[in-house]
């Protein structure tokens, strides 16, 4: 084999070696922040807390305040 092809041969062992690293890091990442998140469903907040904002609801009408604005 001539010395390019002996080159060619080591620069892909190379990228290869490198491909297959970056790909473990990446999965072993994603597996170590997979099993440390407990995957529990969110408790609904308690009835006139946040989100559930107090006030008039949509089927109730306009607020006062629109009917008192003058030149409407």
């Amino acid at each position: 084999m001539s010395a390019a092809a002996v080159a060619i041969v080591f620069l892909l062992f190379f990228l290869v070696g490198i491909a297959v690293g970056v790909l473990v890091v990446i999965a072993l990442s994603a597996r170590r922040a997979h099993k440390v998140v407990p995957h529990v469903r969110p408790v609904a907040p308690p009835p006139g807390t946040w989100p559930y904002l107090s006030g008039p609801g949509p089927d109730e009408g306009e607020p006062s305040w629109w009917h008192a604005r003058s030149g409407d």
